[in-house]
């Protein structure tokens, strides 16, 4: 074999080694049961995910607005069915991209929340709680990787970028903390004034895993209030439970600026960016295989 077909073959290889590294990647998968939403007490939203039909459909279409959700990175929406929503935050959208990896997130914000008067409205006099109960058959491997539920003053579609929002989700530990290697449940603030993503609390659970199929993750407002609380359950296959809060005795703040906070589901995902070498020994693979065509491939 002479040294163009050995490149060509090492940029065979690189490609379909990472293209294999992605294809794994694509396969975390998880799964939300149901989503929903208690004001004062009582129930005013709840989505099974029974009628088949992806977000942003849900069961408020055609309630004030043509749609239940405002979706980001709707392509991660992958099935609907059998009460249970399936999602591959690979194929959502590009949300952070530095020099050696790629974050991608799926998610869902539900839109009647944010006019005084309606019922759906959750102001501050209100008391309120967002619950999303998801699967425990799709778990982070590796950072980057999560699933739960936003609370959010955030509201794009009418002109306003918010202040803060929190993100309560099952995560994998980061790189560096003594919860690097284990499955947690972590509250995220993202500050939009600042433009800061900070990590408030991270709880492992990988303990109470066996035997757990579901976990339920929840914040709750007392009416008056300004701030959330957060906590989680974890659901065992023979009706045991395990609850838990997480961030106890931090501030989690709201209304700054805004009298609404919407409830939502996501979803995030990594992957590497290939090295700038690696990108041109994919090009020496594909030209290989341009030659190899020249070489065998007769008209």
């Amino acid at each position: 074999m002479n040294a163009r077909h050995e490149l060509a073959g090492a940029g065979i290889g690189l490609l379909l080694s990472v293209i294999g590294s992605s294809a794994a990647a694509a396969g975390f998968a998880p799964v939300i049961d149901e989503f929903w939403i208690v004001k004062n007490s009582t129930e005013i939203f709840r989505d099974s995910f029974v009628d088949g039909v992806l977000p942003p459909s849900g069961p408020d279409d055609g309630l004030y607005n043509p749609t239940t959700y405002v979706v980001g990175g709707a392509g991660g929406f992958a099935s609907e069915s059998g009460g249970k929503l399936t999602i591959t935050p690979m194929a959502g959208d590009p949300v952070v991209i530095s020099g050696t990896y790629s974050e991608f997130t799926t998610s869902a914000v539900r839109q009647l929340a944010t006019v005084p008067g309606n019922p759906n409205y959750l102001g501050p006099s209100a008391s309120f709680e967002i619950h999303g109960l998801f699967d425990l058959s799709a778990l982070p491997a590796k950072s980057g990787q999560s699933f739960g539920i936003t609370a959010t003053d955030r509201a794009m579609s009418l002109g306003n970028p918010g202040n803060e929002s929190y993100s309560l989700f099952v995560g994998f530990g980061a790189e560096g903390t003594a919860n690097a290697d284990k499955v947690v449940v972590a509250l995220r603030k993202n500050d939009y004034g600042a433009n800061l993503s900070s990590v408030l609390a991270a709880i492992p659970i990988e303990s109470m895993l066996p035997g757990a199929d579901r976990i339920e993750l929840s914040f709750s407002k007392l009416a008056e209030a300004a701030g959330l609380t957060a906590s989680y359950t974890l659901y065992g296959s023979g009706g045991s439970s395990e609850t838990g809060s997480i961030g106890a005795g931090k501030l989690l703040s709201l209304y700054d600026g805004e009298t609404y906070v919407r409830g939502g589901f996501q979803s995030t995902d990594i992957t590497p960016v290939p090295e700038p070498a690696t990108f041109g020994l994919f090009g020496l693979g594909l030209i290989g295989l341009g030659v190899a065509r020249r070489r065998f491939v007769r008209p």
